[in-house]
C-alpha cells in the first residue's frame, strides 16, 4: 500500500483519473480483440473518437465564447466515462446520437455554472438528457463480469489518491446491500443474486463518477450523506408516468444535494508577494477580488496555467494559512526539483496577475469545544493547516492547550517559526541532526528521523486524552495513526497532502 501511495503521490488527482480510463480502455480493446467483449475493436475505437471529439470542440467553442480557458485533461476524462457509459457501435446514425451526447457534455460544462463551479455532473447530465429525447440510453456496457477486476484495482487507486474511500464505500456498501436484498425479493437466490451484481455498474459509478471534485459537497459528513441518498436512489426503482429512475439520475440529485451544502463558488486572486519561508518552502500572498468565507484548516484548489501544462495539470489544492477575515489569503507551498509546469508558473506570477480559484473545502477544523487539549502533528509541509489554526485563535484571542510535534527533514526546512512562537504552543521538532540545533525558549529537540510511539510518548505523555490533528504525506500520516491507535488516542482527524 505505501508503494502504491508513494506511486500515486507523483501524479496530479486529474492525471491518476485520466491514466486510469485509458488503462480501462486498453483492457476493453484487448478484451474485444480475443473475442471476450461482444463490441468489435473498430467500433470502440470509432466510438470513442466521436465522444471525445463533440465534448473536447464543444468545449473549446464556449471556452472561447465565455472567455475561459479550457481545462483538456476534464474534457478527456469526460469524453472517457461517456465511452464506457454508451454502447459502442459503427451505425451511422448511433454515431450521431454519440456525438449529440458528447456535446450536451461539453456544453454544460460552461452553462450549467453557478458561480464557478459544475451543478450538475457533465457525464450524469448527458445520460439523462439524452434519455429524455428517447434517442438513446445509457447501456453502463462497462459493467461486463470481465471488466470487474480491472474496473476493481484501477477505482482503487483513484480512491486512494483522491481520500475518498469512506463516501464511495459507503456508496459501495448500501447499494449492494439494497440490491442484493431487492433481487431476493424478487425471488432470486443470495448466489444468483451475487452473481447479477456484477452486471451492475456499481463499482465503475462510485470511484470514476461519485469523486467528480467539482460537484462534491465540503465537508465529509455531506459526502457521506450525499452517498447514503445516491445509493438509496441508484437501486430502488422510481416511476413516474414515462419518467423511470436511473443512475445518472440518482447522481444528479447528489449533485443538487452537494449544491445546496456547497458554499463553492467560482474565486479570483490577484497575485500580491512571495516569501522564502526554507530553501524549499514558500508562501503566497494572494488578495482575493471579493471577501472570501472560509474556516482555519480548509484548503483551497487553484489553477494556474503553464504555457504548457505536464502530466501534473495546472490545478492543485493547498491549505490556507491566514485567518478568516483578513484582506489576504496565504498558501505556504513546498518545491521540489524538477518543479511541476504549475509551480513554475506559480513562482513566475507577477504582482497583479490574476489565478482562478474553484473552491474552498475541507474539514480538517478546530473543535467546537476549546476547552479540549489538542495535538499537532505535522511532516514538513503539513504544518500548513495548523498555522491556519493559530492565526485563527490569535485574531480571534483565543487560548487553547495545543501541543505540536512537529517532523522536519532538516533543520533548515523548519517553517513558520515565529508565528509558532508568537501562538505560544508547546512545540517539539523531530529531526535527526549532528549539530546543534537552537530552538527558542522551550521548545524541545527529538534527534530523531522520524514521529516513532516512544518519542510521542515522550513529548505527549497525556496522548491518549487528547483530540489529534495528522497533516503531511500519506505514508507518515498512516504510520502515525498507526501509533496513535496503539497509544489509545480515542479521536484523531487527517489531513493527505495528495496534490504534490
Amino acid at each position: 500500500m505505501k508503494h502504491l501511495t508513494n506511486l500515486l503521490n507523483r501524479y496530479s488527482m486529474y492525471k491518476v483519473v485520466s491514466g486510469a480510463l485509458t488503462i480501462l480502455f486498453v483492457i476493453a480493446l484487448l478484451l474485444s480483440i480475443f473475442g471476450f467483449i461482444a463490441y468489435s475493436p473498430l467500433a470502440m475505437i470509432v466510438s470513442l473518437l466521436v465522444i471525445g471529439f463533440a465534448v473536447y470542440l464543444t468545449s473549446l467553442l464556449f471556452g472561447y465564447l465565455f472567455g475561459v480557458r479550457i481545462h483538456a485533461e476534464s474534457s478527456f476524462i469526460t469524453g472517457m466515462i461517456l465511452f464506457f457509459l454508451f454502447t459502442p457501435t459503427l451505425d451511422v446514425s448511433k454515431l450521431a446520437v454519440l456525438l449529440l451526447v458528447g456535446m450536451i457534455a461539453g456544453a454544460s460544462k460552461f452553462l450549467l455554472v453557478y458561480r464557478g463551479r459544475h451543478v450538475f455532473n457533465p457525464v450524469a447530465l448527458a445520460a439523462f438528457a439524452i434519455s429524455l429525447t428517447g434517442l438513446a440510453y445509457a447501456s453502463w456496457w462497462v459493467a461486463t463480469p470481465v471488466l470487474i477486476v480491472p474496473t476493481f484495482i484501477l477505482g482503487f487507486a483513484i480512491l486512494q489518491k483522491t481520500r475518498r474511500v469512506p463516501s464511495s464505500g459507503t456508496f459501495l456498501g448500501v447499494s449492494t446491500v439494497l440490491l442484493i436484498a431487492v433481487l431476493m425479493l424478487q425471488g432470486e437466490s443470495f448466489g444468483q443474486s451475487l452473481m447479477l451484481w456484477l452486471s451492475w455498474p456499481i463499482l465503475f459509478f462510485s470511484s470514476f463518477m461519485l469523486t467528480e471534485p467539482l460537484t462534491l459537497p465540503q465537508k465529509k459528513w455531506q459526502t457521506i450523506l450525499e452517498a447514503v441518498i445516491v445509493a438509496l436512489l441508484f437501486i430502488i426503482p422510481i416511476h413516474i408516468g414515462v419518467f423511470s429512475s436511473s443512475p445518472a439520475f440518482a447522481l444528479l440529485v447528489g449533485n443538487l444535494i452537494a449544491f445546496v451544502f456547497s458554499r463553492r463558488r467560482s474565486i479570483k486572486l490577484a497575485f500580491k508577494e512571495q516569501r522564502q519561508l526554507t530553501p524549499t518552502t514558500t508562501e503566497f500572498v494572494f488578495t482575493p477580488t471579493r471577501p472570501l468565507q472560509y474556516e482555519p484548516g480548509q484548503y483551497v484548489e487553484i489553477m494556474v496555467p503553464a504555457k504548457k501544462d505536464d502530466f501534473r495539470g495546472s490545478r492543485r489544492s493547498f491549505s490556507i494559512t491566514s485567518a478568516p477575515g483578513e484582506e489576504t489569503l496565504r498558501l505556504g507551498i513546498k518545491f521540489y526539483e524538477p518543479s511541476s509546469s504549475m509551480k513554475k508558473a506559480l513562482r513566475e506570477l507577477k504582482t497583479g496577475n490574476v489565478i482562478q480559484a474553484t473552491g474552498i473545502s475541507g474539514d480538517f477544523t478546530l473543535p467546537k469545544d476549546s476547552s479540549e487539549p489538542l495535538l499537532y502533528i505535522a511532516g514538513g509541509i503539513g504544518i500548513t493547516p495548523f498555522i491556519g489554526h493559530l492565526q485563527h485563535l490569535k485574531r480571534v484571542s483565543e487560548v487553547r492547550d495545543i501541543a505540536l510535534v512537529y517532523s522536519i527533514s532538516n533543520p533548515e526546512e523548519l517553517a513558520y517559526k515565529d508565528e509558532l512562537v508568537e501562538s505560544g504552543i508547546k512545540v517539539f521538532i523531530v529531526t535527526k541532526t549532528d549539530t546543534d540545533f537552537v530552538l527558542p525558549a522551550g521548545w524541545v529537540h527529538i534527534n530523531e528521523s522520524r514521529i516513532s510511539q516512544e518519542n510521542l510518548l515522550v513529548a505527549v505523555p497525556d496522548v491518549a486524552n487528547r483530540q489529534a490533528f495528522i497533516s503531511g504525506p500519506p505514508s507518515m500520516i498512516d504510520g502515525t495513526k498507526k501509533h496513535l491507535a496503539i497509544l489509545r488516542t480515542k479521536h484523531v482527524k487527517t489531513d493527505y497532502f495528495i496534490g504534490y
